[in-house]
């Protein structure tokens, strides 16, 4: 993906390319050849010499950028360094456009995407898994919603897709940084029950997991080897909550000789967290850090991101 910036700089500086950096050809044709196809690529739209500010022009970008996109033909679903790096580029530049600008833009591309449906869900899902996968590097919680909401309002996009952004939105929006995390009971081994509210300790790392998940043990791994998460477990600056919230407890069970006992090991009984959508579960490991109030500081950061910031707890 282009760095944010570094797109809008080239379209505004040098002028109207492709976004698979080839300009489009004319088809050659001789007297004994067949017409040589012509090659798929993106075209931008040219933007108006009385537009001077880089602000406007952005703005005219993003109203017509997909102007001459041809969303019937679904071969550019197969092309992703024309059509997926059209998409990125187009999301880079919502970072350059008053917010105000960003969904009526949003909403224009998935009305134009509306009437064809593999294009549609296509843009769906790439723009979903750049601003809402767990593993992505430009993740963005707040464009995601922003991408719901707009999805939602488009009149044209089908009902499907529209519970699907609805579904996706209400889940992006519980227990975000800044909001006391939703309070709910957790189940120990022995039987004992607890809630979340009910742990007293400067900090809480919760961690949602997977026992059977390879990725979860390799993260789980590591946090045993942390100093510092051992350091504030230890002082009782940071108490660290996992919870297994699906159904195979026996499986939790049988992991248990596996983890540290100085952390604290639940499972979600009658698997109310899933059940009530109470928190997003659609990848694990799952991390929030909250401070004594149960506020959320961090919410589904990666273990090096955590660790990091157990480094500026006092």
């Amino acid at each position: 993906m282009l760095k944010r910036g570094l797109f809008l700089f080239l379209l505004l500086a040098l002028g109207m390319e492709s976004c698979s950096g080839q300009q489009k050809t004319d088809a050659k044709v001789n007297a004994t050849e067949e017409p040589v196809q012509e090659e798929r690529t993106f075209q931008l739209p040219e933007v108006p010499s009385m537009l001077v500010t880089p602000e406007d022009r952005a703005i005219y970008v993003v109203q017509h950028y997909w102007d001459h996109f041809d969303f019937s033909d679904t071969a550019y679903v197969h092309l992703p360094d024309v059509t997926e790096q059209a998409m990125v580029n187009f999301m880079d530049l919502m970072y350059h456009i008053p917010a105000s600008e960003i969904e009526p833009a949003l909403k224009t591309l998935y009305g134009k995407a509306a009437p064809h449906a593999p294009m549609l869900w296509h843009f769906w899902e790439t723009m979903s898994r750049y601003w809402n996968d767990a593993n992505s590097p430009v993740r963005d919680e707040d464009m995601f919603i922003r991408l719901c909401r707009s999805v939602e309002a488009t009149p044209q996009v089908e009902e499907t897709l529209k519970q699907r952004a609805l579904f996706a939105r209400k889940l992006a929006e519980k227990n975000r940084v800044g909001m006391k995390a939703t309070d709910f009971t957790y189940t120990m081994a022995t039987g004992k029950q607890a809630r979340l509210s009910s742990i007293r300790s400067p900090y809480t790392l919760l961690l949602f997991f997977d026992p059977d998940c390879h990725t979860c043990n390799a993260v789980k791994d590591a946090m045993k080897t942390s100093e510092r998460l051992a350091e504030l477990i230890q002082s009782k600056q940071l108490t660290l909550l996992t919870v297994y919230p699906d159904e195979d407890i026996d499986l939790w069970r049988s992991r248990l000789p596996q983890l540290p006992k100085e952390w604290i090991h639940a499972y979600d009984k009658g698997q109310v967290l899933t059940h009530e959508e109470l928190y997003n579960l659609s990848s694990m490991p799952s991390f929030y850090l909250l401070d004594a109030e149960k506020t959320v500081l961090l919410k589904d950061a990666g273990w090096g991101q955590i660790e990091e910031s157990l480094y500026r707890i006092p």
